[in-house]
């Protein structure tokens, strides 16, 4: 398995190159993003695949000074844990 990002998500592709997960965001302005999808395949849930998705995320948008503003479930849940 490899985790890949294009400009704005990123991406879980299995060896055989099937996607079977992703999380998008949207820079807003100069120093804000939302985060604004999350998806993991089914068969591939409960694995922590979100949550290393996630820390991607953050980790990028943090990189770039940016204020997270998160707007899907699985986001707004696990940021509010962090806090």
């Amino acid at each position: 398995m490899q985790y890949k990002q294009d400009s704005n998500r990123f991406y879980l592709l299995l060896d055989n190159g099937q996607e079977i997960a992703e999380m998008t965001f949207t820079r807003v302005g100069a120093h804000q993003a939302t985060i604004d999808h999350t998806f993991v395949d089914p068969s591939y849930r409960k694995q922590g695949i979100a949550d290393n998705l996630l820390d991607l995320v953050v980790e990028t948008l943090e990189q770039e000074n940016r204020e997270i503003i998160p707007i899907c479930s699985f986001a707004v849940t696990k940021l509010a844990q962090r806090s």
